[in-house]
């Protein structure tokens, strides 16, 4: 009969798979307070209940595994990118250049905040002279980072609430993915 862990390995392997302990909760309808009481060990969980989550985890980390595609197999691997003391009009003259809508905002290795097409056309309705801008004035959040392993599936789910991810090997920027990246595919 196979053991189950300790309560405290649940943390470690949630956290692994990059699951909120609230994002958790909802797909077992189980509340974030009894999952955080069950990491921390002040709550002695049913066996069944316990059972549930950790099936759960495990089978979650199986899946991914078997995730054929990672995000150094869709990357783009040219990172156009900006300054932060670069104007809004260096911003739009290099996504026209390159027909990108967004660009990270990077300074040296470290990745400061993003621009997109969306937010410059906004500004540029309200107030035309935001072009003579910086783009750290306007710039939005940064892009989240993943590592180059990271499934395809982790990295969809990723830009349903961001319009790029910046992928990583190690402390380097070695690419970036975009909603274009999963539409190419559809051609494979």
């Amino acid at each position: 009969m196979k053991t189950l862990p300790e309560c405290s390995q649940i943390k470690t392997l949630r956290k692994k798979l990059n699951i909120s302990q609230k994002e958790l909760g909802e797909k077992l309808r189980i509340s974030q307070s009894t999952i955080s009481r069950i990491e921390n060990g002040t709550m002695d969980p049913p066996y069944s209940k316990f059972k549930v989550i950790y099936e759960f985890l495990e089978n979650e980390k199986r899946t991914r595994k078997k995730s054929k595609k990672h995000a150094e197999d869709i990357l783009t691997r040219e990172i156009i990118s900006i300054n932060p003391d670069s104007t809004v009009k260096d911003a739009v003259e290099l996504m026209t250049k390159y027909n990108i809508s967004q660009l990270p905002i990077l300074k040296g290795s470290q990745n400061i905040g993003s621009i997109t097409s969306k937010k410059i056309q906004k500004y540029i309705a309200e107030n035309p002279v935001i072009l003579n801008l910086k783009v750290a004035d306007v710039k939005e959040l940064p892009f989240p980072e993943v590592e180059k392993n990271w499934s395809v599936k982790d990295i969809s789910n990723l830009l349903i609430n961001y319009p790029a991810v910046l992928v990583k090997e190690d402390k380097n920027y070695i690419g970036i993915i975009t909603d274009s990246n999963f539409l190419n595919l559809t051609n494979e």
